[in-house]
This record gives structure tokens, C-alpha cells and sequence, in this order.
């Protein structure tokens, strides 16, 4: 019983795997930024060229 005891009290105080854990945190928020900011500019790229389109096609007319 006491080397279960001992053996719960290293793992609670063992930190060696927060540190992966925080960055695992760290780039996942990251990674959920740049492709909210992808799609966004993506979709306001597209607006732009179909607006350069209509205007192109309306000027040939």
C-alpha cells in the first residue's frame, strides 16, 4: 500500500508532461486561428475577383 502511495505522490508531483500538454494547447488554438483567418481571407479574395469579373464584363458589353 505505501509504494502505491509513493507512487501516486511522484505522478502528482512529476511535471514533466505539462509542458507538452501546454504546447499541444498552444498549437491547436494556433492552428484554429490561421484557418479561421484562411477562410476569411479566402472568401473576401473571392468576393474580390468576382466583383473584378463583373466589372470587366460589363465594360466589354
Amino acid at each position: 500500500m505505501r509504494t502505491a502511495m509513493k507512487l501516486a505522490g511522484r505522478m502528482i508531483r512529476d511535471e514533466r508532461g505539462q509542458d507538452l500538454a501546454e504546447y499541444a494547447i498552444a498549437l491547436a488554438v494556433i492552428t484554429i486561428a490561421v484557418i479561421a483567418a484562411v477562410q476569411l481571407v479566402g472568401t473576401n479574395i473571392t468576393s474580390l475577383w468576382n466583383q473584378a469579373a463583373t466589372t470587366l464584363q460589363n465594360a466589354a458589353s
